[in-house]
């Protein structure tokens, strides 16, 4: 059985990962528009990993899951999602345009400046690093891992449906 449901994250987990890219893209722009409907889809996502995971239990799983089983399966799902997101995010800053990360740097240390927050030469040489398209992308495969940790926390409280104790 956690085979059947990591191959069913994974399947499910393509969907999210074209959610997540799209949500990327479109900020990418940075109009007010793109950004609302940037935001249109995180809902869509959230709601996508409910379903899927309400779909999972009821069609795959004898329809019951426990909450671990329900954490286990929403967390895969984004995070395999995320996966696919931090690919297009690596291909669009190290290939399409590689000055993309560049003023992210730059807005970084203006915000930093505007805070009044010390940058030196250390700092400046971090910020670089991190904001380099390898790093960048690992940076968002992690925050996927805690954002479907947080999702699945919340949504498989939801999805539990536990065996009756009378049934067998």
């Amino acid at each position: 059985m956690q085979q059947n449901m990591n191959k069913s994250a994974m399947l499910k987990g393509l969907i999210i990962g074209a959610m997540v890219s799209l949500k990327f893209i479109l900020g990418i722009f940075g109009t007010t528009a793109l950004s609302a409907l940037g935001f249109l889809i995180s809902i869509l996502i959230v709601v996508a990993l409910y379903v899927f995971a309400k779909k999972y239990r009821d069609e795959e799983n004898e329809g019951f899951m426990t909450y671990g089983e329900g954490f286990s399966y929403i967390f895969r799902t984004y995070f395999y999602g995320g996966i696919i997101g931090s690919l297009v995010i690596l291909l669009y800053t190290g290939l399409i345009d590689p000055e993309y990360l560049s003023g992210m740097i730059n807005d970084v240390l203006k915000m930093y400046d505007a805070m009044n927050f010390p940058v030196d030469d250390n700092m400046i040489s971090m910020v670089e690093t991190i904001y380099k398209p390898a790093p960048f992308a690992l940076m968002n495969v992690f925050s996927s891992a805690i954002v479907g940790a947080f999702w699945g926390l919340i949504l498989a409280a939801f999805i539990k449906k536990e065996k009756s104790i009378f049934e067998q």
